[in-house]
């Protein structure tokens, strides 16, 4: 079976179960504090894992690389490395900290997630290897009630995570890669409020960027509530501006940019083109923010099963000629998983995700569908292997190909599209105890 490692996050349970411990946004693992006495580094906490697969598109699209449609990060088709991975962390008591670093593919796709065209993500900054730094600090005492955490961290909502050794199957869903944010940078503090009951509080730059778009803070809040070791829920909350508050314009030879009629304007003194940096207006305006709600709910009826229930409503108000229009998008998910045996289990997926305006997915009035089916083995604890058949559908969009509409937004061949995509993948995760 896989080692049970204990989160220092309140809002994981001890008590839960494997199924539902997977569920809860776990930020960091650490051990016991070491005996009175003893070397400060023995209570520190090491863990590592690396992470590849081999996948197979069957509509077999052209080049290999990138070719799997509205997939996080199995993305390639033949044999690829997702990442690695290493964790350290030293429970605070008072202070402690986490440092997790990821090397690969996987790191690069969340190091470029940032939502701003203007700033650069992550990625570009060197940090797509630091996918979390924070210090951590019981003002209090090691035990208390409060933790604040300062640094970049793992997001709090949804019920996958980016490892996949975490989740219920090995790809993760159409939820998680459109609907919801992947971390943040600033400060989180989480308090319990009773053993049944705790809440969590984010004042962070937004989505996925350690340096932020814009000159606002994004506010965050989240409830859990576990009356059992068998069920859990979480609510939450995250609100702030997520649009870049400038632009950059290009005037041509001959022309400059002009704040007081917004556009370019003739000026014989600029006789090269130039890019200029004007303010956007607006962004950081309350109607202009990006809200999401989240549920998750996970229940254990047995030992042996896991359930996951997680949806999503996000809205964005969108700066345009005739004033702000309010963007939604918005998804459900529904996950199982059984433990057949000591070794083997099966877990199912199904997802229903719409983006009636584009905001996430890029294509107005578009609805997507996926089921996924997997079948894992654990031969030794340290071993994970999963063998997954997917199928995603468009089931509505306004996009078009060759100036028609249609619903074949993924890739078939060289030029081809089509409206289904099955793919069959492998996954294989090695991990320390």
């Amino acid at each position: 079976m896989a080692r049970r490692f204990l989160p220092l996050s309140v809002f994981t349970f001890a008590a839960l179960p494997l199924s539902l411990a997977a569920t809860a946004r776990a930020q960091y693992y650490a051990a016991e504090p070491p005996p009175l006495g003893a070397p400060w580094y023995e209570a520190l906490e090491f863990s590592a894992f690396a992470d590849a697969y081999a996948s197979v598109n069957y509509n077999f699209p052209k080049p290999q690389d990138d070719a799997n449609g509205f997939r996080a990060y199995d993305t390639d088709n033949g044999f690829a490395l997702a990442w690695v991975g290493l964790d350290v962390g030293y429970e605070p008591d008072p202070v402690g900290g986490t440092l997790s670093l990821r090397f690969g593919p996987t790191a690069e796709t969340i190091g470029a997630s940032c939502l701003s065209a203007d700033t650069a993500c992550d990625g570009e900054r060197g940090l797509d290897v630091v996918k979390q730094a924070f210090v951590s600090f019981q003002p209090f005492g090691a035990g208390s009630r409060l933790t604040l955490d300062f640094g970049k961290f793992d997001t709090i909502y949804g019920a996958e995570v980016a490892e996949s050794q975490h989740n219920f199957n090995y790809t993760r869903g159409l939820l998680y890669w459109l609907g919801q944010p992947l971390f943040h940078t600033g400060l989180r503090l989480g308090f319990e409020i009773v053993p049944e009951l705790s809440a969590t509080a984010l004042v962070v730059n937004g989505y996925n960027n350690s340096v932020d778009n814009n000159v606002g803070k994004s506010f965050g809040l989240q409830l859990a509530y576990a009356p059992s070791d068998r069920y859990a829920l979480y609510f939450g909350w995250l609100g702030g501006p997520e649009q870049d508050d400038t632009a950059l314009v290009e005037c041509g030879a001959g022309t400059s940019y002009s704040a007081e009629q917004g556009a370019c304007v003739p000026d014989a003194a600029a006789p090269d083109a130039a890019l200029y940096r004007i303010d956007r207006g607006g962004a950081n305006e309350l109607e202009a923010f990006r809200h999401l709600l989240d549920l998750v709910v996970v229940y254990s009826p047995i030992d042996v099963l896991g359930l996951q229930l997680n949806a999503d409503y996000g809205t964005e108000g969108v700066r345009g000629a005739s004033g702000v229009e309010h963007q939604s998008f918005y998804g459900v998910m529904l996950a199982a998983r059984l433990e057949l045996t000591d070794v083997w289990a099966v877990a199912g997926r199904g997802e229903y995700y719409a983006d009636p305006d584009g905001r996430t997915t890029g294509f107005s009035d578009t609805s997507l569908a996926s089921g996924t089916l997997t079948l894992e083995a654990l031969p030794t604890e340290n071993l994970v292997l999963r063998l997954e058949q997917r199928a995603d559908f468009v089931i509505d969009s306004e996009a078009e190909r060759d100036g028609a509409a249609t619903t074949e937004l993924f890739g078939k061949d060289l030029r081809d599209g089509a409206s289904q995509q099955h793919t069959t993948t492998l996954g294989v995760v090695v991990r320390t105890n």
